[in-house]
């Protein structure tokens, strides 16, 4: 590495002399012919003075540090590709109807399993976020259960979780205002999560519903 610092700063000075002599010559040509006017002095502003050792100085260094700069760039192992045959050969859970209980199979604490979450009679595979729902989370009382009504007040706490072997919580006492919130919820899942199914009664609820 210091060999290639070594040559490349020999390089450099090599260029920035080789620079020099040529802008000595460009001034003088645009100077000689009227010294007064607006390009010959902002060529001398822009091009280095040969005879200037702190301008051939302050050029070398930043041409060193452009040069260092690309071959680090084309050095340097970039991310991989992304393919979309990673994206197809990722498992798709078939859409199955989950009960309460069902559903709290998927509570996160199992991290050979994946995270659902019910929200308004959807199941939501959030496993992405598993660092919001899993154990420890902020949300980790939503993981593997329904969380509408917790969605539609804001509330986060366990006391707005029904009953793992009740009914489907119906949410028919929510006021408007809760009402939308939970909309702008359920708008928020589906465009995040992907869907693995229903949440539904269970059997023992589904046959009172029937008699």
């Amino acid at each position: 590495m210091a060999a290639t610092q070594e040559i490349l700063q020999e390089t450099i000075a090599r260029a920035a002399e080789a620079a020099g002599s040529t802008a000595s010559r460009l001034v003088d040509k645009i100077v000689s012919k009227d010294p007064n006017t607006w390009l010959a002095r902002l060529t001398g502003y822009i091009v280095p003075n040969p005879s200037n050792h702190v301008q051939l100085l302050l050029v070398g260094i930043i041409g060193f540090f452009v040069v260092r700069s690309i071959m680090a760039v084309m050095t340097t192992k970039g991310p991989e590709r992304f393919s979309m045959d990673s994206v197809r050969n990722q498992p798709v859970p078939a859409k199955r109807n989950f009960t309460p209980r069902e559903l709290a199979e998927f509570d996160g604490k199992d991290e050979s399993t994946p995270v659902y979450m019910g929200v308004h009679g959807i199941v939501y595979d959030v496993s992405t976020s598993r660092h919001f729902y899993g154990p420890g989370g902020p949300y980790q009382n939503f993981a593997g259960r329904d969380a509408s009504r917790g969605l539609a007040y804001t509330n986060f706490d366990t006391s707005v979780l029904s009953d793992l072997d009740g009914p489907v919580d119906k949410l028919e006492d929510l006021e408007r205002s809760e009402w939308a919130s939970l909309d702008e919820w359920k708008a928020f899942y589906a465009g995040k999560y992907p869907p693995v199914g229903n949440l539904v009664d269970p059997p023992a609820q589904e046959s009172k519903k029937d008699q």
